[in-house]
This record gives structure tokens, C-alpha cells and sequence, in this order.
């Protein structure tokens, strides 16, 4: 447990870091990232393909999804979009048409998560799962941890899963 620990301290450390660096950089260059309270059904322009996004808790969560292009930070067609919805207990599915060369993180976090409490997200394209991952609670969630399952994409709409450095 205390790997899974560790890897999601990471994980969040390094949201925030790079949340950070998005808000810190609209200041400077007035261009800050957008965010929205609901998953779009469509990413700026789409024409990439339509990519599934399948999730489900057993309590009620937070679902997440950023939009990244993978041009480089400091290009002026750089592009990140942040959006998250709530959803209740069950399964839910998200349609979502993407452009080409857009990656980013999606996530399934549960609220207030019980010993048993289970999350899974999956990623389709043209049918088939690309990226999946899922967690069982077996002990009580520690304060200051959040219990999630999560999947990075360096393009959704071609289904490339992030090169690990």
C-alpha cells in the first residue's frame, strides 16, 4: 500500500506543480488556461475522432479530463483546457471529439470513499480500450490522500498512452 501511496503523492504533487506553472504563465503572457465545470462534449475545433471515456464509483466523484496540445509551452498554438464534472454512484460515459495532437489526464476521484469503495476509468478508441485503471479501498484513506484511478494519453484521438521518462 505504501507504493500506492507514494504514487499517488507524486501524482497530485505534480498536478499542482504544473497547475501552478499554467496560472503563474497567464499573469505573464495573458493567455491563462481555461477551465470548465462540465466535460465538453467537443475540444476546440475536434476533427481528430471521438474518444470514450468510460468511468465508474462506487460513491459519488469527481471526474477530470484535461486537454493538453503537444506543441511545445512556449508556442503560440499551445493550447490546455481543464474541465470536471461531479457524478453519483454508478456508471457513467463521456463522448468527447478531440483534436489530433492532444493528450492529457483523465481521473475518477471519489468523495468521502469507505473501505470496499472501488473506481475505474477506461479510455476507447474505435472501440477498443487504449488506457484503463482501477482501485479497490482495502484500508481506511489516510487524511491529506485522495483515493482515484487515473490514465495519461499523449494523443487521445490516436490512443498514444504517455512515453514514461
Amino acid at each position: 500500500m505504501s507504493g500506492l501511496l507514494k504514487r499517488a503523492a507524486m501524482t497530485i504533487l505534480g498536478v499542482a506543480v504544473m497547475l501552478g506553472f499554467w496560472t503563474v504563465k497567464g499573469w505573464f503572457t495573458d493567455e491563462a488556461s481555461a477551465s470548465l465545470s462540465h466535460i465538453p462534449q467537443k475540444v476546440w475545433d475536434g476533427g481528430g475522432g471521438t474518444v470514450v471515456f468510460e468511468v465508474e464509483s462506487s460513491d459519488p466523484a469527481r471526474v477530470s479530463i484535461s486537454f493538453e496540445t503537444n506543441d511545445a509551452v512556449n508556442s503560440e498554438d499551445h493550447k490546455f483546457l481543464e474541465s470536471w464534472e461531479k457524478v453519483g454512484t454508478g456508471a457513467h460515459t463521456f463522448s468527447i471529439e478531440v483534436p489530433s495532437s492532444v493528450g492529457g489526464t483523465a481521473e475518477i476521484s471519489a468523495e468521502n470513499p469507505k473501505i470496499g469503495s472501488r473506481v475505474r476509468i477506461a479510455v476507447k478508441v474505435d472501440g477498443r480500450i487504449v488506457a484503463e485503471d482501477f482501485n479497490t479501498l482495502t484500508e481506511p484513506l489516510q487524511p491529506g490522500y485522495g483515493f482515484f484511478a487515473q490514465v495519461h494519453l499523449e494523443d487521445y484521438a490516436s490512443g498514444k498512452l504517455e512515453e514514461d521518462d
